[in-house]
């Protein structure tokens, strides 16, 4: 390490400078490094305590330092520790001594707070954008796909008759849900702890609201020594990302199960399936097995976060850079699985025929023939019951339900008439269901 060096004796060791070293992670933090020395200068110079000369050679400086970020012509020097001394040591290279003037009124404890607030900021609105194509894309799919009717379940098992439509729909609410917790992280990260230094704030004569101004931050840090130590932030956008990768995981599940011969409810094209290297018949939907796979590592990110901070003592700690690459990883690791999950929906076929003939099972209607006794005056625990007897028997005898006569029904219930064989009607009982937010709602996708 060749920065910041001069009250000591001897020169760092060279596995522990490796290994204090933030270089990795911060080549992702480049850009909102640079962003927050924009702002920060720009507050020195109302200020005061940078001249207008100062401020403009700094400015036009870091400007060139981000076009040559953005270019891949600025690389991290390792012996520079971390971003923070990288960009002002490119910074002295290119406008001289008034580089010298950037670090005035800071610490970079204040400045990797910030940096790392800008990060999850950016990122949390961007995953917001990619969610939102998503949904609009199962919205899509939903309005194709109103009078399509599959089997739905639970506990894997077939349960009642749903639209397809509705099933996505049933997606999108759960992506919708998680637009709304990275739009409250994105908020818990848009406060500025330029001004709090490294825990006790400044003498010099700063304005902190100025800063924030500039960065389009509209709260400030209330105390200098939370400022630099609070990682609340890093832990909100990562609960937002973990409950989105399990999302991603259930939708994925659910898709590749619906996918295999066994089901043959949809069919993937080649263009997001792979093949195995033995056997060349298999079409394999690899792209959602790892959307799955990699939902252990965003969790474990949120997990890594909670017990770094669980221990800490009070003020700024090194433990603290531990909690920059998580968000890193777990931010990129989303985007690419938001954006496979959108290009494999893209490319699904969905098989309606197989899906109607599953749906047209005759035992899922079970609970429309309860509640028809219900509207007949038939208490429902005792429907339940008639109707349990009534499947036993069939069972028994090896027959299926729906062909009772209407003399044998009326066995179990004097209440059965010829409508109940109007009941096996799977596209009949989906759309018979029009209590709020049921399956037989789904008329329109919104």
């Amino acid at each position: 390490m060749e920065v910041l060096r001069k009250a000591f004796s001897q020169e760092l060791d060279a596995k522990v400078s490796k290994f204090v070293s933030s270089i990795e992670a911060d080549e992702e933090l480049i850009q909102v490094d640079i962003r927050g020395s924009q702002a920060h200068v720009a507050m020195l110079e109302k200020c005061g305590l940078v001249t207008k000369k100062q401020f403009e050679e700094i400015k036009d400086g870091l400007t060139k330092i981000a076009e040559e970020a953005k270019a891949g012509k600025f690389k991290l020097n390792p012996a520079h520790e971390d971003v923070h001394m990288n960009v002002e040591k490119r910074l002295e290279e290119i406008i001289g001594k008034s580089a010298l003037c950037l670090h005035t009124a800071r610490s970079r404890n204040d400045q990797v707070a910030l940096d790392l607030r800008l990060f999850a900021h950016e990122k949390a609105n961007e995953l917001i954008a990619l969610l939102n194509q998503t949904k609009a894309l199962l919205n899509e799919i939903a309005k194709a796909n109103v009078e399509t009717v599959l089997p739905g379940y639970t506990h894997l098992q077939r349960a009642q008759p749903v639209s397809f439509a509705h099933v996505m729909l049933a997606f999108a609410e759960a992506l919708t849900r998680d637009s709304t917790r990275f739009t409250e992280a994105a908020k818990h990260a848009k406060v500025s702890p330029l001004g709090a230094g490294a825990q006790a704030g400044t003498s010099l004569g700063i304005d902190p609201f100025l800063s924030a101004k500039h960065l389009g931050f509209e709260e400030v840090f209330a105390n200098s020594i939370d400022a630099v130590s609070d990682r609340d932030f890093v832990a909100d956008f990562l609960y937002a990302a973990s409950m989105t990768s399990i999302h991603l995981s259930q939708i994925a599940e659910t898709l590749i199960i619906w996918s295999t011969r066994e089901f043959g409810f949809i069919e993937f094209a080649d263009s997001v399936t792979t093949t195995s290297s033995l056997m060349p018949q298999k079409k394999n939907p690899d792209p959602l097995e790892l959307i799955r796979g990699k939902t252990g590592a965003t969790c474990g990110a949120l997990v890594n976060i909670m017990m770094t901070l669980k221990a800490l003592p009070l003020g700024y700690n090194r433990d603290l850079q531990e909690t920059k690459p998580p968000v890193i990883d777990a931010a990129r690791n989303l985007k690419d699985a938001i954006e496979v999950l959108t290009a494999v929906l893209a490319n699904m076929s969905v098989i309606s025929e197989k899906m109607l003939k599953a749906a047209s099972d005759p035992d899922m209607m079970s609970t429309d023939l309860v509640e028809y006794l219900v509207r007949k005056g038939v208490p429902f625990r005792q429907a339940h019951d008639i109707l349990s007897q009534a499947l036993k028997s069939c069972r028994d005898r090896k027959v299926p339900i729906s062909q009772l006569s209407v003399s044998e029904w009326q066995a179990f219930a004097p209440e059965f008439d010829k409508e109940v064989l109007e009941l096996f009607d799977p596209t009949r009982s989906m759309k018979s269901k029009t209590s709020h937010g049921a399956a037989g709602k789904t008329n329109a996708a919104p």
